[in-house]
């Protein structure tokens, strides 16, 4: 049985049902507004990568671009663009310890209160 993605078209909700055979459901609504005006929508997917070509990915002089090595807010978006790239080995909280080493540079953190940056050799 196929799992289908919709679109309403009334709340713009997206959301997915199981469906029996290969035929759009009759009576198919909406979960957030109950609108049965919902539009089959294209799935996304993903490719799998070996870590050899994830790590070639990484080194792409292409991922730095954009990149200002004087703007924090700069350094912490492409972070967070390698730690998605990464994956689960950057860890699940990758994206929360970029923000607090941006607080923290930006001068919104307190480096005195055991916050990590300077363990870490980032602060």
């Amino acid at each position: 049985m196929p799992i289908y993605e919709y679109t309403c078209q009334v709340c713009h909700g997206h959301f997915q049902k199981l469906v029996s055979g290969f035929q759009t459901p009759a009576n198919l609504q909406c979960p957030r507004c109950a609108s049965t005006d919902v539009r089959k929508a294209i799935s996304r997917f993903a490719m799998m990568q070996s870590e050899e070509s994830r790590l070639d990915a990484l080194a792409d002089p292409s991922t730095f671009s954009g990149l200002d090595e004087n703007d924090p807010a700069s350094i912490a978006r492409w972070a967070k663009k390698m730690g998605r790239q990464m994956g689960d080995d950057a860890g699940e909280d990758w994206d929360q310890m970029v923000e607090e080493m941006l607080d923290e540079e930006m001068g919104g953190g307190d480096k005195g209160e055991g916050s990590g940056g300077d363990d870490l050799g980032w602060g």
